[in-house]
């Protein structure tokens, strides 16, 4: 095998093809390991922006002390912890009494996130108390005034600017204070009876995290109830609750599962272009030596002598690639980490060189020696088997070879895109319509070249071996079509984001307003021009049956909306982000309820059954009309029931509804507060405005992201159309020993390329439109169709495969005819 090895190691690295191999193989192993080291750490980086807004990974809270064997058990795995009493009580001055939201924390608060006030301080001393603005502006205080909460004295130290503990809910209606923990017993607040909440925060790395989540709720288990663990009785319908960042804030982590998501798609999208690159530059590699193939045979060397040298040159080309796509990987990761802290200041990263040569680089080397064996044995295995002398007459390769190729490669392009993004579902969904898409326009490509080859016309000149045009229009096709997936994806996840968050979304929530007070109210929004929701009348009930049955134990077990008091309201019309699924979207008469949809499937409520609700003034029987799907991550008011008009009565509860109010006019709104002090205000502005920090960081990753596997696929383009250019450097220099003169040539190359540069535009737009429908789906985005790719893509891939076409090859026209042949053989 030596004899063989040098000679043809020493062949091959004088052929340009081995070159065009390197630099496919070399960009695999580098674009993969730096996106999906890059995606790992921004997923991690992300989620720990979402820990910030609960001040922690995770947050167990009660209605009564947290216990301390799970204080014991956090310990036991090191995690960090802070506890936190919630209540609400009276502050007040000489002058002025307001309702706020006590939060006593410890030294070591927040465990996540940072809690600043002006002027700054460490932490909270006892005795001291600091405001939101909205609380120093009602009781219209400054710093170091006093301030009595409930029975105790504090004095006011500092203003709150940020509190990264923000979430929404009317447990934590603002105006907010914050005291030592200490001091909560001299407020004497806390009595029987009264509605406190206390948290035990943890964080930690996301394996402890885990276990402690994974220890919960094996303790908590249904089916552990009413048995003995630790030796204690848990209770059935105890208030015990464990969240994540991603239950803490689900308006927040609605676009970061999108952003997973779009990771995980361009991770494949990367696999593709590179699997794309190497098929085409291996194919080349294997034509190129098939001359010296057949040479060996010739001279008498074995099937099995030229396939293993073979296999030891691909071997030395793949550890050459290996080391320069591992520098190039490592430096590329780190770069576009250095980039995104530069773009995005607050985005904590941290770049780790063993975490990626343990982690995605070695994937990243398996999954690039798989697909290169894919695409490269079966031809390779092919011209083995081939007699000597056809292929000397370089007798076109078979369809069967191309397919056995293409079925090894692809199968290689699926198993490793499942094993990096960690998402077989999205996989098989992506890869499935790929490949289904790949076959079917490959068919219809092929058929419409032959036909056109048939018609014995002008234009059949330039179709002169439609199988193999048909592979080379897909495969150029499938590489644009990927880009442009991306391009169109981040369009849409902006546009997305875009609608949750319009200007004027609303910022101030009014919850328990009496019903004597709506009337003054609504005039007071409408004199100031406050635009908002409508007012829904709010009451409290029970959903205790289904067509006259009680739900089961079990049911009632699982699902927390039976355990629980809902907010129930009746109205003509529904909020706006509300779609009907299934029913009659109008109410007839009293007495029909509309069912959230996914409310609906878990407790298997259908259209046309009766549900029976417990309300303070007795029972109420009402027939469901229709199923609706909800946005809970809107900032409007939104209800799993919403009865027909006079099915209750609206004086029995209060109202409800959302509002925008102008930073310009936070005065005005103060006045308001204080002239309707039986209700409650909520301030969402803080949480808007965090939130939109967020997606704005979201924005700028997903660009980044999507420039750099841009950045890939025109490398991948780019050699595509060199590869489709290096097939016909051949049929030009023969053409010019036949006395072809060069404007000919020209307008015989412009008019050949930009043909299949149009078919693989029109083939890509189709291409995107599906991919980008399937990942629209995965992310429950709209959608819809991109009609500007259809105009642009055809008429940019017509445009520059012509001018491609016109003046790449032209430098072989000054080229004696025999020197291009020579050079052709080399």
């Amino acid at each position: 095998m030596n004899r063989l090895f040098r000679p043809l190691l020493t062949q091959s690295f004088k052929s340009t093809g081995v070159y065009l191999l390197l630099i496919a193989l070399i960009l695999a192993i580098s674009a993969t390991t730096a996106l999906k080291f890059s995606n790992e750490q921004i997923q991690n980086a992300v989620a720990l922006q979402a820990a910030e807004m609960l001040a922690g990974d995770l947050v167990l809270s009660d209605n009564a002390p947290i216990e301390q064997r799970w204080k014991d058990q956090a310990n036991t795995l090191g995690l960090q912890q802070s506890e936190v009493t919630m209540f609400g009580s009276m502050a007040h001055t000489t002058d002025q009494f307001v309702m706020v939201n006590v939060k006593a924390i410890d030294a070591s608060f927040p465990l996540r996130g940072a809690l600043r006030v002006i002027p700054d301080a460490p932490q909270i001393q006892s005795g001291d108390v600091w405001l939101s603005q909205r609380a120093m502006d009602l009781l219209k205080v400054k710093i170091g005034d006093a301030l009595n909460i409930a029975d105790g004295r504090f004095k006011v130290t500092a203003k709150i600017d940020h509190d990264s503990n923000q979430e929404l809910g009317f447990s934590g209606f603002s105006p907010t204070v914050i005291i030592s923990k200490q001091d909560v017993a001299k407020t004497n607040a806390v009595q029987t009876g009264s509605r406190i909440e206390y948290r035990l925060l943890m964080a930690g790395s996301a394996k402890n995290i885990q276990q402690f989540e994974q220890h919960f709720k094996q303790i908590q288990h249904p089916e552990a109830k009413n048995k003995l663990v630790n030796d204690q009785v848990l209770d059935e319908q105890s208030s015990l609750r464990l969240r994540n960042a991603s239950e803490g804030n689900t308006r927040l982590m609605k676009p970061i599962a999108n952003l997973d998501t779009f990771l995980q798609l361009a991770n494949i999208l990367t696999i593709l272009l590179c699997g794309i690159a190497i098929a085409l530059t291996s194919q080349r590699y294997v034509q190129q030596n098939q001359d010296h193939i057949a040479l060996m045979r010739c001279i008498g060397a074995s099937k099995q002598q030229i396939l293993w040298a073979y296999l030891a040159l691909l071997a030395t080309v793949f550890a050459i690639a290996m080391f320069i796509g591992s520098v190039f990987g490592i430096g590329l990761g780190f770069a576009l980490l250095q980039l995104m802290l530069q773009l995005i200041p607050h985005l904590d990263v941290q770049f780790s060189a063993s975490a990626m040569l343990f982690g995605p680089l070695p994937i990243a080397m398996l999954t690039s020696a798989v697909v290169l064996l894919g695409f490269v044995l079966p031809s390779l295995w092919q011209l083995l088997n081939t007699p000597p002398i056809r292929v000397i007459r370089q007798q076109e390769k078979s369809v069967k070879s191309m397919l056995w190729m293409l079925l090894a490669g692809t199968a290689s392009l699926v198993f490793f895109s499942a094993v990096l993004t960690e998402n077989l579902v999205l996989t098989a969904w992506v890869m499935g319509a790929i490949i289904g898409l790949c076959l079917i326009l490959y068919f219809v490509v092929w058929a419409l070249l032959k036909f056109i080859r048939n018609l014995k016309s002008g234009i059949s000149a330039y179709v002169r071996t439609p199988y193999q045009t048909a592979f080379q229009i897909t495969a150029l096709a499938l590489g644009l079509s990927l880009i442009t997936v991306l391009a169109v994806l981040r369009t849409d996840l902006l546009e997305r984001w875009q609608q949750q968050l319009p200007a004027g979304t609303p910022n101030q929530f009014v919850y328990g307003l009496p019903p004597f007070d709506m009337p003054e109210f609504k005039q007071q929004l409408e004199a100031h021009q406050w635009k908002g929701t409508p007012l829904y009348p709010n009451i409290r009930g029970r959903l205790v049956a289904k067509n006259d049955q009680p739900f089961s134990a079990q049911l009632v077990q699982q699902n927390n909306s039976l355990r629980r008091e809902l907010n129930l309201t009746q109205s003509t019309t529904y909020p706006t982000d509300n779609k009907i699924i299934s029913g009659t979207a109008t109410f007839s008469q009293s007495g029909e309820v509309s069912v959230e949809a996914k409310t609906a499937t878990e407790l298997g409520i259908k259209i046309g059954d009766r549900l029976t609700f417990s309300l303070p003034e007795g029972l109420l029987q009402a027939k469901v009309v229709n199923l609706r799907s909800v946005e809970w991550e809107s900032f409007s008011p939104n209800f799993f029931f919403i009865f027909s008009p006079h099915s209750m009565d609206e004086n029995a509860g209060s109202y409800l509804g959302s509002f925008y109010v102008p930073d310009a006019e936070k005065l005005k709104l103060i006045e308001l507060i204080q002239q309707f002090s039986n209700t409650v205000f909520i301030d969402v502005s803080l949480i808007l405005d965090e939130i939109k920090r967020i997606v704005s960081l979201l924005v700028q990753i997903v660009t980044i992201l999507a420039v750099l596997v841009a950045l890939s696929g025109i490398l991948v383009l780019v050699a595509c159309l060199n590869l489709l250019m290096d097939e016909r450097k051949r049929e030009v220099a023969l053409l010019r020993s036949f006395g072809s003169s060069k404007q000919k040539l020209k307008r015989m190359l412009s008019m050949e390329i930009g043909f299949i540069g149009l078919i693989a535009g029109v083939v890509s737009c189709l291409f995107a439109e599906v991919i980008s429908a399937i990942a629209s789906y995965k992310m429950d985005l709209i959608i819809q169709p991109h009609w500007e790719i259809w105009l642009i893509l055809p008429v940019l891939m017509t445009v520059v495969c012509a001018l491609i076409g016109r003046y790449r090859l032209s430098y072989l026209s000054d080229i004696p005819p025999l020197q291009s042949l020579r050079e052709m053989n080399q």
